[in-house]
């Protein structure tokens, strides 16, 4: 089998790519050959990576690329529009739908743009969605079932050396210094009210247990820092400033993510909280349970089994709070609820939909075994 690979691989890190990354090393142990066209223009051959370059020549260039299966991370809405045409023209085709990036697509688009989308996608051969309520939502539009499905994003990790060392010395010693070290991540993403991650929530716990005498730090990874708009970078001075405000800089630290994995934290970690306000499932969520670090998670999506869930949109932000609390008093028994339970690596599902689409599964599968450890 011949697989073709679209979407963003680190560097720079974040949710798709870190995703991708983590699937071509699958790939690899399948003896698959593969190529990844790669958004982010960065090429590598030794791990079969290649730039896209400009999106308008690439969209022109797909139909001549040979394959026996595209599969398409990319969110932009440009791509999504021409997949139904690749595949009238002889491709298979397989998109993944990462976070809530379709729904909002849809929401935003002109009634013209809305339909051609959907057309597209209603033609290509399968659809991917990291949530739930994203294959609901299209099922409620009238996709076959049999080409819509649910497949969480969450791969294991592959621990190397190298990625303790990208973390800066400075966050490893905030982090040592913790006698209970939090952690979180995501992006800056303004919305009416608060953000999309939450971080005005965090900073807001963190001002209720510090004035109560609780001894923790928290450490927020941000990821995209560099590319934030202007608008983006006003609300993160804006979040700064409200923790020097409330007297927490020393208990509350942003590390601007540029190409480290998130793992080496969570491992340092006494919890985990992601506390967004729209979700898909939550990668880091899984993670977080794969090394035994309690995770508590807002109820806006189907969650890994073990997440401590509280109730997002609650006045005041009063649930979060009063879960982190509960979670604190009743630590050791939340870390032995999590120490049976087995966090699902969805590699092998992403393989299998590989083989029935591409037709290709192969005489003998050597795989190694990414079983839940």
């Amino acid at each position: 089998m011949k697989l073709i690979m679209v979407g963003p691989v680190p560097p720079p890190l974040g949710g798709i790519s870190v995703h991708i990354h983590r699937l071509s090393a699958v790939i690899r142990t399948h003896h698959v050959d593969y190529v990844i066209y790669n958004e982010f223009n960065i090429a590598d051959a030794e791990r079969h990576i290649l730039p896209i370059g400009s999106y308008k020549r690439f969209l022109l260039k797909i139909p001549f690329i040979q394959g026996d299966l595209f599969h398409f991370h990319s969110i932009d809405p440009r791509m999504r529009m021409l997949l139904g045409i690749y595949k009238a023209l002889g491709k298979k085709i397989m998109l993944t739908v990462h976070g809530e990036s379709l729904s909002m697509q849809l929401q935003e688009a002109s009634p013209l743009s809305r339909k051609l989308l959907l057309a597209s996608l209603k033609r290509i051969d399968c659809i991917v969605c990291v949530s739930e309520s994203t294959t609901q939502m299209l099922t409620r539009l009238g996709f076959r079932d049999d080409r819509v499905c649910t497949v969480p994003a969450y791969i294991h990790p592959v621990e190397r050396n190298d990625d303790e060392l990208a973390i800066p010395a400075e966050v490893h010693r905030f982090m040592d210094q913790a006698e209970f070290l939090i952690s979180a991540n995501g992006f800056v993403r303004p919305l009416q009210e608060g953000d999309l991650y939450g971080i005005d929530l965090l900073v807001e716990l963190m001002s209720e247990l510090t004035d109560s005498g609780v001894q923790a730090r928290l450490l927020f990874a941000m990821l995209g820092a560099k590319d934030q708009s202007a608008e983006e970078r006003r609300y993160y001075e804006l979040l700064k400033k409200r923790i020097a405000d409330y007297g927490l800089s020393q208990r509350f630290l942003f590390y601007e993510v540029e190409d480290s994995e998130f793992y080496p934290i969570l491992k340092k970690s006494h919890l985990f909280i992601r506390p967004t306000r729209m979700d898909g499932y939550g990668v880091s969520v899984a993670e977080a349970l794969y090394y035994k670090v309690p995770a508590i998670a807002s109820d806006v999506c189907r969650r890994p089994e073990g997440t401590i869930l509280f109730r997002q949109g609650d006045h005041k932000n009063t649930d979060l709070i009063r879960v982190v609390r509960q979670t604190l008093i009743n630590y050791q028994s939340c870390k032995q609820d999590i120490t049976g339970a087995m966090t699902q690596d969805y590699a092998a599902d992403l393989m299998d939909i590989y083989y029935r689409i591409s037709g290709r599964r192969p005489v003998e599968r050597k795989v190694i075994n990414r079983a839940n450890r």
